[in-house]
């Protein structure tokens, strides 16, 4: 649904999970290879058997995997009769392979195919002929490019009293844009849209649009009793870069709605409040309505 809407998730698949996804058997892929990405230590387990100078039927391996499920033990052959067949020193490539093969297909066949199935019900199955592994990715979780937040506040929308001239919203992108490190901007980016990454189009397809919402210190930050009358004073303060009555040192984190890609930045009176309030909301790992 997020693919097919445009909106990226901050979620990396594996390569080999994508392959199963496009399912394009004309495709070179070895599961062996791809291993690492799931099970490192298996791979460098069975790199071990591979190069292993002595006789191989000494390690006492067949071709069958233990697994323990719920506390029991089950035994799954990799080939038929595969728990009384030995691995040799003839057929250890084969086992390896073989392997490989059930960690990364045969053991999650059932949840890959249910995905799969919820996925092409909703992306026709032809458009991802059109794309390649990468750009699988790409769309799903946005590019790896550094963030431009120039960019982002060309497309920002102001709510609430803020304004581009508004003191708070200047010194909000002094902050961001030029103190900021890459790894901030990727953090502000999740707490505000749930997403680390920029979209595949830029900051101008994202919807809704990247918006600040002016929150006074008398606000308890969410929308459930708003009323015309409390807008319209709260953004009127805001606009005039007037605290509330109950300000007592700007203590409010910032907060988020990341379905609105929405960033409710209180009136701070302090350049250096901000900084350190903004820095504090975003390295919290948390978003959505932290104060």
């Amino acid at each position: 649904k997020a693919v097919y809407e445009g909106i990226t998730i901050d979620v990396n698949f594996a390569p080999f999970f994508i392959r199963q996804v496009l399912h394009n058997k004309n495709a070179l892929f070895s599961y062996l290879d791809e291993l690492p990405s799931l099970d490192s230590e298996l791979y460098k387990n069975l790199t071990f058997v591979k190069t292993y100078d002595g006789n191989v039927e000494d390690l006492g391996l067949t071709f069958s995997v233990d697994e323990n499920e719920f506390g029991k033990m089950v035994t799954y052959e990799l080939i038929p009769g595969g728990s009384v067949t030995t691995v040799t020193n003839a057929n250890k490539i084969s086992y390896i392979h073989q392997v490989a093969h059930y960690k990364m297909y045969t053991q999650i066949q059932t949840q890959t195919k249910a995905f799969v199935a919820g996925f092409k019900a909703i992306i026709n199955d032809t458009w991802l002929g059109m794309f390649s592994l990468p750009e699988i990715q790409k769309l799903i979780s946005g590019d790896i490019s550094d963030i431009d937040l120039q960019e982002l506040k060309r497309h920002a929308r102001y709510l609430g009293g803020y304004h581009t001239g508004h003191r708070v919203i200047t010194w909000f992108w002094d902050v961001c844009i030029n103190e900021f490190t890459e790894q901030e901007k990727s953090l502000l980016l999740k707490f505000v849209t749930s997403c680390s990454k920029p979209p595949l189009l830029g900051f101008g397809a994202m919807s809704p649009p990247f918006s600040i919402r002016a929150v006074d210190e008398s606000d308890d930050g969410t929308d459930d009793n708003l009323t015309p009358g409390r807008v319209i004073r709260s953004s009127f303060k805001s606009f005039l870069g007037i605290q509330g009555s109950n300000s007592q040192g700007n203590t409010r984190l910032p907060t988020a709605s990341t379905c609105f890609n929405l960033l409710k930045l209180p009136v701070y009176n302090k350049k250096s409040i901000l900084r350190e309030k903004l820095r504090y909301a975003i390295n919290s790992s948390s978003g959505f309505e932290l104060s």
